[in-house]
């Protein structure tokens, strides 16, 4: 890896040690010590500017580098060429015969390859004698341990009275001369790791375009303990961006792939470290790599796979160990020391060696077991799972994976996965024993997250079939792949499963719910799903069966609904079609487990909650409150009212940790993962970690699904209220105007329309679609749509647009919508200006979570509010936490009208206002002044006097420094 210059951040306290045992007079010896990369060269740099600003003369002396090589163990050459490259500096009498003095003596070491002499102790001293004569020298040399002499050399400058700082590399091969050279110094001091947000800083300012989080986060991740390392991790963000995994997304520097893991540059000193320990420690590294770690059993049987003896095995293990390339955890388990590492490590070789390996040791690791025994049964079950299917497996072996998954459920849910999946290869899949242990891995892939699973029992079934009780496990097998990696099923007999229709849910299938097409061509309904049910199955967009919908064909209500989009009144994610299922493979999967419980109650069985995923997952929420009332749940209920709310948005993996409960793990990766960060970053005020996920779910390999549409419509609204109206309509634009999206796209449209001014088309809009949207049966987040628009009417001053939504709103179902009767008691409030049923609005919103809505209602209650003070601080304070520029507006338009004096964020007084992070933050960008006053809607003008305010404020004295300085936290920002 090329040595990576950076200035110094992170080492104030570094840099007041090397002050303070620098100081006093005379001669000094200073040794910096730290691993590579972590900072040594920029840090002697910093010593060197310190050092002449105090008036000293600086020799630098870089080891290592010149034509010399192994012939200068002394550095008498390197010496040799820095005073003649700084003769002229210098200018003292009789430097030159010092200088030829040791060049002499130096030509005679090369020849004769002799020892040290007391000759070259004379000329040494006497040319550091002459060089300090009449100000103080430093010799400040770089890469000590690069020379196998560096002691005498730097002594001698020592005892001639210079300043001597030298750096060396922690881990280099240390031979008598770099130990003479420690024991000899004044002072050793170690370089630590930089702090996290340092080294991030780091990055952010080394990638030359504002860095979208998601990077950042990959990156924290990928290098674990090397992320205070600068040169690792500048090294690391340049290989990403030479091997193209870096691209411009939307103004921000984005991963090409998120999924697709950060590997370490190949020439990382940690893999030359590997190398130079010979063939033996690189397999040995490759292979841990590949297996994601190695425990001390499998040592043996891997000795053999790689044809080399068991004891260097194990003797290169201890030097990688040593090395710092691997690490062993306390259970004696050998891993590397980063996943990035291991990432470098496994590419080196073929893909699906890893696989292979695995099946190498487990055929080894059984047929020891088979002779006799003695083999720990977790490692070897271990092997066989992760073998894939070229392990061949007996009876035996089979049912050892099954006694072992069934006792590591609960303990070690992760393996039991595992040991299920190998377990299925090898079981008939037409028998009983197939079905159950089918059931056992669903609930457990639901608990693990390990859906990736579901792929090998799905390729069987479309090769061999399965039996008929086991087709709604295999349905709903494809319906939870589906769902979280956004990817349709490449076999044509599970396509045909996703395309078959739901009975009692109309005509619509989960692949035109989730995919918006059918998958297969010329679709047929597979044989065995002839009167079965999908259990989890999502569908549809949300129609509430209420008011007649239910009797109405699904032809008719899209028909109407996507009318809509023509008239320009286009549709939160309640606007969903109905498809899913009722009873069936959770239902089995669910009896078969220990009883569970969908959160909130403690008596819902398996039968319960697979009938409630399947509703909720449709967007069904007249169902959602049959099927939760039957399964004895309280109705209304906060959990049920979150449930909804999780329909509403298409928040899938919301809806399954609020049925499955804690058995569910929300995805961190994945479509639904990814969309999840989305909804919960969007609501909670956090849109740089909402925005971050949309940008990956754009770039990641998944197709369009209903979630990704949703998430567009989302970056509508926050894009729009942070003034971007070009993004914004761009996401607009990429989003389908299917009619399951219909209500969520109309109430992104109104907020677009508002942000940019026109109240009045925002409410006509509104006005427009809620009638139709109702009368189409798409009710389903219609209540916040209306009452977003009754809203920005009360703030527009529109009283006739005000009063016709909320006769609007009053025709809507209230009893156990806990959304509806919100939006019922905050129009009421503000077409009445009654300030207590606003204020009881408000409180519901705010328990509900809301931080956007709550904003837009503070907002809208100040306009007449006898003290809108209150209610234009929380807004200010919100609006100001999401960097809405365009609310902040708005807020200062309520203030001068009513006459009170501004609200200021709480906090620090030296805090930054939103305009001045948004201008910071598009310098990140590198945007000029001009370009930046056409962004915020301000004058070239008022940027520049921003900008001089800032620079008085902070210290800084560029764009680039103000910049930077806020990346690593040095200004105050206002607070969240």
């Amino acid at each position: 890896m090329a040595r990576t210059r950076a200035a110094v951040r992170g080492r104030d306290q570094e840099l007041t040690a090397l002050r303070t045992a620098l100081a006093p007079d005379g001669g000094r010896l200073i040794v910096l010590t730290g691993p590579a990369g972590i900072g040594r060269t920029a840090l002697l740099d910093r010593v060197a500017r310190l050092l002449a600003a105090d008036g000293a003369r600086v020799l630098p002396l870089r080891l290592g580098t010149g034509p010399d090589g192994g012939g200068d163990p002394y550095a008498l050459a390197a010496l040799v060429r820095a005073v003649r490259e700084r003769f002229e500096q210098l200018q003292e009498s009789g430097l030159s015969e010092a200088l030829s003095a040791v060049a002499q003596l130096r030509d005679a070491r090369g020849r004769e390859r002799g020892g040290w002499t007391p000759a070259v102790v004379a000329a040494l001293d006497g040319l550091f004698e002459t060089v300090g004569r009449r100000e103080r020298v430093a010799l400040l040399v770089d890469d000590a341990h690069a020379v196998a002499e560096p002691a005498p050399v730097l002594s001698a400058a020592r005892r001639a009275g210079c300043l001597v700082v030298a750096t060396c590399e922690e881990g280099a091969e240390r031979g008598p001369g770099l130990a003479e050279l420690l024991t000899d110094a004044d002072r050793v001091m170690t370089i630590g790791p930089l702090a996290d947000d340092v080294a991030l800083s780091l990055v952010r300012r080394a990638a030359g375009a504002r860095l979208d989080e998601s990077v950042v986060t990959a990156l924290r991740t990928a290098l674990g303990p090397l992320l205070g390392n600068p040169g690792t991790v500048l090294g690391t963000l340049d290989a990403l961006r030479r091997s193209g995994r870096l691209v411009t997304f939307e103004g921000r520097l984005c991963l090409s792939d998120p999924a697709e893991p950060v590997a370490l540059p190949a020439d990382h000193p940690l893999l030359r470290r590997a190398s130079a320990l010979g063939g033996t420690a690189v397999r040995l590294l490759g292979a841990v790599a590949l297996l994601d770690g190695l425990d001390l059993d499998a040592l043996p049987p891997l000795a053999d796979i790689l044809e080399a003896d068991p004891v260097d095995c194990g003797r290169g293990l201890d030097l990688l160990i040593e090395a710092g390339v691997l690490t062993a955890g306390p259970d004696g388990r050998i891993s590397c020391r980063c996943p990035a590492l291991a990432a470098t490590a496994a590419g080196r070789f073929r893909a699906r060696r890893g696989t292979a390996l695995h099946a190498a040791l487990a055929e080894r690791l059984l047929a020891g077991h088979r002779r006799s025994g003695g083999v720990d049964p977790v490692v070897l079950a271990d092997h066989v799972a992760r073998g894939g299917a070229t392990v061949r497996l007996d009876d035996d072996t089979v049912r050892l994976l099954l006694t072992m998954g069934a006792a590591a459920e609960q303990e070690e849910p992760e393996r039991a996965t595992l040991w299920y999946s190998a377990a299925l290869r090898r079981l008939p899949p037409t028998g009983p024993e197939h079905a159950r242990t089918l059931c056992r891995l669903l609930l457990l892939v639901v608990r693990t997250g390990r859906y990736e699973l579901l792929r090998e029992p799905l390729t069987r079934y479309a090769e061999h079939g399965c039996a008929e009780e086991s087709v709604d496990e295999i349905r709903l097998a494809a319906v939870l792949l589906a769902l979280h990696s956004g990817v349709p099923p490449a076999e044509r007999a599970v396509r045909e499963l996703l395309d078959a229709p739901f009975p009692g849910r109309g005509p619509t299938a989960f692949s035109e719910w989730w995919f918006d097409r059918r998958l297969a061509p010329d679709p047929r309904r597979h044989p065995a799903t002839d009167g079965d049910t999908l259990a989890g199955a999502g569908a549809g967009a949300g129609v509430d069966t209420q008011a007649g919908a239910e009797s109405r064909g699904w032809a008719e209500v899209t028909a109407e609904a996507g009318a809509l989009a023509a008239d320009g009144a286009e549709t939160p994610a309640g606007g969903k079609a109905s498809v899913g299922g009722g009873a069936g493979a959770g239902d089995r999967a669910g009896a078969g487990a220990r009883d569970g419980t969908a959160a909130g109650d403690g008596t819902r069985g398996g039968a319960g909650r697979s009938d409630l995923l399947s509703a909720a997952l449709c967007g069904d929420v007249a169902a959602c409150e049959r099927v939760w009332r039957s399964s004895g749940g309280a109705a209304p209920s906060p959990e049920l009212d979150r449930l909804r709310q999780a329909a509403l948005v298409a928040d899938m993996a919301d809806v399954a940790r609020l049925v499955i409960g804690a058995d569910y793990r929300v995805p961190e990766t994945g479509v639904l993962g990814a969309y999840h960060r989305v909804v919960r970053g969007y609501a909670d005020a956090d849109w740089t970690r909402a925005m971050s996920a949309v940008r990956e779910l754009e770039l990641s390999p998944a197709e369009d699904t209903l979630a990704r549409h949703a998430a567009r419509l989302l970056a509508v609204d926050m894009c729009a209220a942070r003034g971007e109206f070009g993004q914004a309509a761009r996401w607009l634009t990429a989003a389908t105007r299917a009619p399951r999206l219909a209500v969520l796209r109309t109430w992104a449209r109104v907020g677009l329309a508002a942000r940019k001014g026109d109240d009045g088309q925002a409410v006509r809009v509104a006005l427009l679609a809620g009638p139709r949207l109702r009368r189409a049966g798409l009710r389903t987040g219609l209540s916040i749509l209306l009452s977003r628009a009754l809203r920005i009417a009360v703030l527009g001053d529109d009283h006739e647009g005000a009063a016709e939504l909320l006769a609007e709103i009053e025709l809507l179902p209230h009893e156990h919508h806990v959304d509806a009767q919100e939006s019922l008691l905050l129009a009421r409030g503000l077409v009445h200006r009654d300030p207590e049923c606003a204020r009881e609005a408000t409180d519901l919103i705010r328990e509900r979570g809301d931080l956007p809505a709550l904003m837009e209602s503070c907002l809208a209650v100040a306009r007449f509010a006898p003290d809108p003070r209150p209610w234009l601080r929380e807004a200010h304070a919100l609006a100001t936490r999401c960097g809405a520029a365009a609310l902040l507006e708005r807020v200062r338009e309520v203030t001068r009208e009513r006459g009170v004096p501004a609200p200021r964020a709480r906090g620090r007084r030296d805090a930054l206002a939103v305009t001045e992070q948004r201008i910071i933050e598009l310098i990140g960008e590198g945007l000029t002044n001009r370009q930046i006053a056409l962004r915020l809607r301000l004058s070239e003008k008022t940027v520049e006097n921003y900008l001089t305010r800032l620079f008085a404020r902070t210290g800084c004295r560029s764009r680039v420094e103000l910049a930077a300085a806020s990346l690593t936290g040095r200004l105050a920002r206002t607070p969240t």
